[in-house]
């Protein structure tokens, strides 16, 4: 039987934005009823269990409340309701490169990472030679991280954080760092992590990484679950209803009339017969650009029929 690596059951998390005004008296004896009108529900009821060895991803909108799950998995957001058990070493990327100071060197936020992400000195001291190698700084790894590419902050931090050697990841639409040949990398080294029997849990808005690389996942919607199974079919049912919903938020189309080629003939013969060709338009409900079209195929059409031979002419006489 699988082992829990997480089990969260009715979280309800809470959120009471406050309005950054002049406090008055009546706005003081207020408050509280201000407070609870503008309450907003980040997660509610939301429940799920991760076994140990799996890879679990969340996925949903904007403001589903996907990040706000993470941040109570790691722990570091309390909820106003709820249990959350958590059976492990836990190693959170929410945001790349957490404890970093970019005015200092490579080196020296690796030590302000790794203290950060729960490392003893000795144990960054260590490990220090591996963390460089796997972000594959080289030298620059002496020069201040303000003067990293994107692509080398975000690997030196990536290897901070996997240094940890967690029993649980949890990250945050950080799965693809640095180039393709490191996306490898990072990915082979989660996948190390899963065959002994780690746990994952990923938040991201790429559907094809969750599909690909997680084997359950949840489908967050306004803080509500609305699905959880296999990672698949989860993205699958999500992407529908975004489709769905696109589909419906979308003007009607507004269908092309068609006539018959009487119609045709008749609106054609009304325009030569001296009709404007906007009230031919407005009597048929179309536009001119296809009275124009139709107008220039009839007169084509008798071009064609004046040039090609009769009945009972004899073709085979040298026309000149």
């Amino acid at each position: 039987m699988s082992q829990p690596a997480i089990v969260f059951r009715d979280v309800t998390v809470r959120f009471r934005p406050t309005i950054d005004r002049n406090p008055t008296l009546r706005r003081s004896l207020g408050r509280m009823q201000h407070r609870a009108a503008n309450e907003v529900v980040a997660l509610d009821g939301v429940s799920a269990e991760i076994v140990k060895g799996e890879a679990f991803g969340v996925v949903g909108r904007n403001g589903s409340g996907k990040s706000t799950l993470l941040r109570v998995l790691a722990k570091t957001l309390q909820p106003d309701e709820g249990t959350v058990n958590v059976y492990g070493r836990t190693s959170t990327l929410l945001q790349l490169g957490v404890g970093f100071n970019p005015e200092l060197s490579g080196r020296r936020n690796v030590y302000l990472g790794g203290l950060a992400a729960g490392l003893r000195k000795a144990e960054i001291d260590t490990k220090f030679d591996d963390i460089v190698a796997y972000a594959e700084l080289g030298e620059a790894i002496d020069r201040p991280v303000k003067t990293y590419s994107s692509g080398m902050f975000s690997r030196l931090a990536f290897s901070v954080g996997m240094a940890l050697e967690p029993d649980i990841l949890l990250l945050d639409e950080v799965l693809a760092v640095g180039d393709e040949a490191f996306q490898r990398k990072s990915r082979t080294s989660m996948r190390q992590l899963l065959d002994q029997a780690g746990t994952i849990v990923f938040v991201s808005h790429s559907l094809p990484n969750v599909a690909a690389f997680c084997d359950s996942a949840m489908w967050l919607d306004n803080g509500v679950v609305r699905t959880v199974g296999d990672a698949s079919d989860v993205v699958d049912e999500y992407r529908a209803a975004v489709l769905k919903e696109s589909r419906a938020a979308e003007p009607p189309a507004v269908r092309r009339k068609r006539f018959t080629a009487h119609q045709k003939s008749r609106a054609v013969m009304r325009m030569l017969g001296g009709e404007t060709i906007e009230a031919v338009a407005e009597d048929l409900g179309c536009g001119e650009e296809r009275l124009k079209k139709w107008r220039a195929e009839f007169v084509e059409a008798g071009r064609k029929s004046m040039k090609a031979p009769q009945p009972g002419d004899d073709v085979s006489k040298d026309s000149t």
